[in-house]
């Protein structure tokens, strides 16, 4: 794969892309970007806290809510054994009983103090438990309050739920060829003043013999529009002033290609800038296909996007 020597023409249009943060000798080989648009990186933590916030954010629904009822048990849990050291007699309204009924007791009694509901008909007695009773009291005023605020950042993050085709094509283009992908927006909601950002990283070896890994802009036929209410082919047409002009597939895979896109376009709804990103590496470009329909007519006779038939193609013979 590192072979390669290949150089791309020199094109004054098309000069070299500004070094991107992956270096030029670091991502040499292997994939810099993934599929779904992070990045192919692992970078070292500072400390076990750095990167808590990201992860609640970002992960799954249902492990939020699950790690937020876990949280709530634990703790719970944790004052109902200390109410059950203190003594259960320190409970008023509380008749002792077992082990078992005992910690209940205090788990229901911690569960009303800590969500600040009071029903009255357990209360503390004494100094050691009132003083325990408030400092849970404002350990869950500062939990749901944590809470609260991670529903809102969940909630409010801008995201841009753009799907793109599985695979990138190279198809017939008025007299040659032209590498294309597609994408359609999944959301109800609308993306106005979207623009794409098309690069690829191709390696190189410089006049000493060492292989680099150097950027080059794609021209796109379309790179921006108004309105992205339906999908949206994008064309990278294979002519002169492309970086890859003349290239076959054994030359793309040889310099280790990696087609890098980049989409950025402002939600309406929040009227925020939202990104999305989509890598193909040369295992995921498909010569000589074409794209499928994608667009068809429902019951009213409105267009319809048929996102599931997004990256939907057929091998034509040329």
């Amino acid at each position: 794969m590192l072979q390669f020597s290949k150089q791309p023409r020199k094109i004054a249009a098309n000069q070299q892309a500004s070094e991107l943060g992956f270096g030029r000798k670091v991502m040499t080989d292997g994939r810099m970007m993934n599929a779904d648009g992070s990045f192919n990186v692992k970078r070292e933590t500072m400390g076990i806290w750095d990167n808590t916030y990201h992860q609640l954010i970002i992960m799954p629904w249902a492990m939020f809510f699950l790690l937020v009822f876990g949280c709530f048990v634990v703790l719970n849990a944790i004052f109902a054994t200390i109410y059950c050291l203190i003594g259960i007699e320190h409970l008023g309204g509380v008749l002792p009983g077992n082990v078992f009924q005992n910690f209940a007791n205090s788990y229901f009694f911690s569960s009303q103090t800590l969500t600040t509901v009071g029903y009255g008909h357990i209360s503390p007695q004494g100094l050691v438990t009132s003083i325990i009773a408030s400092i849970e009291s404002f350990a869950g005023l500062l939990a749901f309050a944590l809470i609260s605020g991670l529903l809102y950042g969940r909630f409010s993050r801008p995201r841009a739920k753009i799907v793109f085709s599985e695979h990138m094509l190279i198809a017939p283009y008025g007299s040659g060829q032209a590498m294309m992908f597609r994408m359609g927006h999944a959301s109800k909601s609308e993306l106005i003043e979207t623009e794409v950002q098309v690069l690829i990283a191709i390696n190189q070896r410089d006049e000493a013999g060492a292989v680099l890994r150097n950027y080059y802009p794609m021209p796109l036929e379309i790179n921006k529009i108004s309105f992205f209410s339906l999908s949206w082919t994008l064309v990278h047409p294979l002519d002169e002033r492309s970086p890859v002009f003349g290239f076959s597939e054994q030359d793309l895979a040889e310099a280790n290609a990696e087609v890098m896109v980049l989409v950025k376009a402002v939600e309406d709804t929040n009227q925020q800038m939202v990104h999305a990103r989509r890598s193909y590496t040369t295992d995921e470009i498909v010569w000589n296909a074409r794209f499928g329909p994608v667009i068809s007519r429902n019951r009213k006779g409105q267009p319809q996007v048929l996102l599931q038939h997004i990256g939907v193609y057929e091998s034509i013979e040329v």
